[in-house]
């Protein structure tokens, strides 16, 4: 008696024929790409990316009772295309862009939003910062 699938077929029957193996050693072929591909030009340059920070008031915009501390508008300039980016510094969930906190513009509004913080106070031994 055949064992049959909860699918409906038989057991065995949708097996996939064997691969070739793949040599060993070295690398990879030169023509295959694996994963997703980055966005390069033809040359193979990376395009040129140019960021403009601007704080924004964030109790204006996002409301008195607001947990957002700090709030940042940033525009992403790369090889003549525009985005704009908004970084919020909350009190709960720390820095995150409406798109993900990976998204590049964190790390520039970080840059723009801890600067004021440097440099402030005392140094490791006891002297006072220039």
């Amino acid at each position: 008696m055949t064992r049959v699938n909860k699918s409906g077929s038989k057991a065995g029957a949708g097996k996939r024929p064997a691969r070739r193996p793949e040599p060993r050693g070295g690398s990879a072929p030169k023509t295959t790409s694996r994963g997703r591909a980055k966005a390069q030009l033809a040359d193979g340059t990376k395009p040129l990316v140019q960021f403009r920070v601007k704080e924004l008031n964030a109790q204006q915009k996002c409301g008195q009772d607001t947990s957002v501390q700090r709030l940042f508008r940033v525009d992403e300039t790369a090889d003549g295309s525009a985005k704009a980016h908004l970084v919020f510094l909350d009190r709960r969930h720390g820095w995150y862009c409406e798109h993900g906190v990976e998204c590049p513009a964190v790390k520039q509004a970080k840059r723009i939003g801890q600067a004021d913080r440097q440099h402030i106070g005392r140094t490791n031994n006891g002297g006072m910062r220039a």
